[in-house]
């Protein structure tokens, strides 16, 4: 799970570290294929998603989702294998809204 700071689409230190963990292993499973879901926390019922601060657009999810997969592009993942969608705040953990600001994998071919 790849984690946000509230309203941002950038990643973090430590989330380009678990990245940077996740391409390796990408690297040696090249027949997974696999979708980045973007999440947010704090949204209000009647909005779907939630803003990014760097964006001024209210689709925060898709932009995390979509700077996941351009970092993954980055380290040689191609992009035929992925692909990323917004989820706004239909799934939340209900763990605390830090663990609903974030980035999750699913495979979907192995």
């Amino acid at each position: 799970m790849i984690l946000f700071d509230i309203g941002s689409s950038k990643l973090t230190y430590t989330a380009k570290k678990v990245l940077d963990k996740a391409a390796v292993i990408l690297e040696n499973h090249q027949n997974l294929q696999f979708e980045i879901l973007g999440h947010v926390c704090c949204t209000p019922e009647i909005y779907i998603d939630a803003i990014d601060h760097a964006t001024k657009e209210r689709r925060l999810s898709w932009n995390r989702a979509k700077t996941v997969f351009r970092y993954l592009i980055s380290k040689k993942i191609s992009k035929s294998r992925m692909t990323y969608v917004g989820c706004g705040n239909k799934y939340p953990l209900k763990k605390g809204d830090k663990y609903d600001r974030r980035v999750e994998f699913v495979i979907t071919k192995i």
